[in-house]
């Protein structure tokens, strides 16, 4: 991992491609389930081939982290909650629009700020942030006002949507923590340790939720290999791409950085896949991307009280 203050060229390249994967993986994932409804085994091919890449690039000379035990151990929990997100994901994709996907982790920052503030020596927002935060919130709360599944089931249409929020959210934060105290040598170390070890979470909820069962009797459509593949290779672009972004900025940055690029990711939708979305349901989403580009990331409550101290002669 990189060592000391990040240059700016490394923070803007590494947001650059983490946006250019993030806002086109939600799409391909959203058409890989219209292809192939069986979210278990769709995680656990990405999963598989991430971690055959890493293995081979490795054996040609690329330099990664070896599999250790004592840094597989601080990953078990993350793991878990990365198993239950991109599961729940898929779920939420294939039962909701990607829109619907995208306001929900637009409303993430609510829930890393409050942990940062908390656990990880974070100051609260300015008032900017602040009222850039409300923004996203009245965006939200339009949005989730004109949507016809919620006005049906009420919260019950928004279970999956709901399991996958609190579970990124808790990624955010504590893959901020196991960077800063589970020192790897490369981007690739995390990358590996994450995909390879949340093989086994994923066979787990895949035989308890009936994910295998359904394997046996559903047919994929004619695109399934080809959404299926392209996830996969995405799935590695964002893996390393997400991990080299989170360990240059602050996990309520990094958050926001993949809600801005999800602009892309409405467009393509909209044009696309969900051609029936209401444009005031659009409108609502928007208000939400472009209120959270305004908000600025507060500093820690530490460098704070570093600055305001005299300085020793």
């Amino acid at each position: 991992m990189a060592k000391g203050e990040a240059s700016r060229r490394d923070v803007v390249v590494s947001v650059i491609f983490y946006s250019i994967c993030s806002s086109m993986m939600l799409v391909v994932n959203k058409l890989a389930m219209m292809s192939y409804r069986v979210p278990a085994v769709v995680n656990l091919l990405q999963l598989t081939a991430c971690t055959i890449f890493i293995y081979a690039i490795g054996a040609v000379g690329v330099k990664t982290d070896p599999l250790k035990m004592e840094y597989a151990k601080p990953y078990a929990i993350y793991v878990c909650a990365f198993a239950g997100s991109i599961y729940a994901n898929m779920k939420a994709l294939a039962a909701s629009n990607v829109e619907t996907i995208i306001v929900f982790r637009a409303c993430a920052p609510f829930c890393t700020l409050a942990i940062e503030y908390f656990f990880m020596d974070r100051m609260l927002p300015s008032k900017k942030s602040a009222a850039a935060l409300s923004a996203v919130a009245f965006g939200a709360y339009i949005y989730v006002s004109l949507d016809a599944e919620f006005a049906m089931s009420g919260i019950s249409a928004y279970f999956w949507v709901l399991v996958w929020y609190f579970l990124l959210c808790f990624q955010m934060t504590y893959g901020k923590k196991l960077l800063s105290e589970v020192k790897l040598e490369t981007v690739w170390g995390p990358v590996l340790y994450t995909n390879l070890l949340s093989i086994p979470p994923t066979i787990a909820l895949g035989y308890f939720l009936g994910d295998f069962e359904k394997y046996e009797t559903t047919e994929p459509d004619e695109n399934a290999t080809l959404w299926v593949s392209l996830s996969c290779v995405l799935g590695i672009a964002i893996g390393y791409s997400g991990w080299w972004c989170r360990d240059l900025i602050s996990a309520t940055s990094y958050t926001l950085v993949g809600v801005i690029n999800k602009l892309l990711t409405v467009t393509v939708s909209v044009l696309f896949i969900n051609t029936k979305s209401s444009p005031m349901a659009i409108g609502a989403l928007v208000i939400c991307l472009l209120a959270g580009s305004q908000y600025e990331q507060p500093p820690k409550r530490s460098e704070v009280v570093k600055a305001k101290a005299p300085s020793e002669v």
